[in-house]
């Protein structure tokens, strides 16, 4: 039986897993970069997300999964390359670690340093991924940044992780905004402020390093008709809105909002 009957199968009875769960989670990463929508997305990935929630792989199961995951061959396998379907091994291996940091988060199981490793790996392909498209005809989503997005989400939600940390986080964001080489088209705007918000949350940042870091967009704002000024300045403005209607009507960040405002609402 292939991989994607074995899994079509489990999917057709609730996810239950069989007894050799851990060997099929390991020809299921093997194919996680599968250009086949069904089987990447529908079956592989939402087969790793009930397995994991539902506790079916042990804590040092999971830890090999999560350094399979961080390696050359899966997050980092061909970085660097646009436009080819080596981007969904990286994408697709980048959404399991929401998954991983969620379970950990609600029963423990990793240490502080592996924690600390997630973030440098994370922080490392964010910085190194080039290809940003969305939808994919035919392959389905990629979306690198929409599920890097996610796994900074539930990253900053960590404890382990300290202002400093959340402070890097917030740069990253930013890099990944400003530095973009194409405009954001797939709402990955919207999931980057889910993860700007998880920093804030925290209550770790003072209001004066929140309202510093959003005025440090304002230099990126540039009114040049040049086609890298064009794109940072959408991408840019977006993010903003975004930011703005997420949090206009939140007292606690009444002072946050008043600075959002005249940025976002810039014209060219």
């Amino acid at each position: 039986m292939s991989l994607k009957e074995s899994l079509l199968a489990i999917r057709a009875n609730s996810f239950l897993a069989p007894p050799h769960a851990f060997e099929l989670t390991l020809e299921m990463i093997a194919h996680i970069g599968s250009p086949d929508p069904q089987l990447r997305d529908e079956l592989i990935y939402s087969t790793f997300s009930h397995w994991i929630e539902e506790g079916v792989l042990s804590p040092e199961q999971l830890q090999e999964l999560l350094a399979i995951a961080l390696d050359d061959q899966h997050l980092f396998y061909r970085i660097g390359e646009n436009g080819t379907d080596s981007v969904f091994t990286r994408s697709f291996s980048v959404l399991l670690l929401p998954l991983i940091l969620i379970l950990h988060r609600n029963h423990p199981f990793l240490a502080k340093e592996a924690i600390y490793y997630v973030k440098d790996k994370l922080f490392s392909y964010i910085r190194q991924e080039t290809d940003l498209r969305g939808y994919v005809e035919e392959k389905g989503w990629a979306h690198a940044t929409a599920h890097a997005a996610d796994a900074l989400d539930d990253l900053a939600q960590c404890s382990e992780l300290d202002k400093t940390d959340l402070k890097q986080i917030l740069g990253v964001i930013r890099e990944t905004i400003a530095g973009a080489k194409s405009v954001y088209a797939h709402e990955e705007d919207e999931r980057l402020v889910t993860a700007v918000l998880s920093v804030w949350n925290r209550d770790e940042l003072s209001l004066d390093d929140i309202d510093g870091w959003v005025r440090s967009f304002a230099n990126r704002l540039d009114n040049s008709y040049s086609i890298e000024a064009y794109t940072v300045r959408i991408n840019v403005k977006n993010f903003l809105r975004s930011l703005y209607y997420r949090i206009h009507d939140q007292e606690k960040y009444k002072r946050i909002a008043a600075t959002l405002l005249p940025l976002s609402a810039q014209r060219a």
